[in-house]
């Protein structure tokens, strides 16, 4: 599996939680230098936007798939991590099964990235970061351990 991750978004490079925000000038420059395999078929989108331009500025037909849609993180959406709670923040990092931004646990959403993996083979995907993350680890308890970087290409 061909595993892309967005470019860069404003968010990203200030490191809040969740959104949904647009490539900004340096994440669109990165993509448009990423030089895909010629054997690649149509590309499976997340449906953030910062996927979908990504995917724009491949070049390569694709389709949104709304089951690589990234992690909910609740109420912590939009906000740096200085703005949470240190409790809060330390119990999401240490237990992938617990909730404290209200949104979905890192155990479901590595559980649902993995079921769309095992249906999707060979596809190759764009996708956000902690969506790359869920589908290059083999279990929740690794999520953390991995660390992506926008407008890049793993193989899985």
């Amino acid at each position: 599996m061909l595993i892309i991750t967005a470019g860069r978004t404003g968010p990203n490079r200030a490191l809040r939680f969740g959104g949904d925000p647009s490539l900004d000038d340096a994440g669109r420059r990165s993509v448009v230098a990423l030089t895909l395999p010629d054997d690649v078929g149509i590309l499976a989108v997340a449906p953030e936007s910062a996927a979908a331009h990504t995917a724009e500025l491949l070049g390569a037909g694709w389709v949104v798939d709304d089951e690589l849609r990234t992690l909910d993180v609740g109420a912590w959406t939009g906000r740096l991590p200085e703005e949470i709670p240190p409790a809060e923040l330390g119990a999401w990092f240490a237990d992938p099964a617990s909730t404290p931004h209200g949104g979905e646990s890192v155990a479901d959403f590595v559980a649902r990235i993995h079921t769309w993996r095992t249906r999707a083979s060979a596809t190759a995907c764009v996708v956000s970061m902690p969506t790359a993350q869920a589908l290059l680890v083999d279990d929740a308890a690794q999520f953390f351990v991995v660390e992506v970087r926008p407008a890049t290409i793993y193989q899985r």
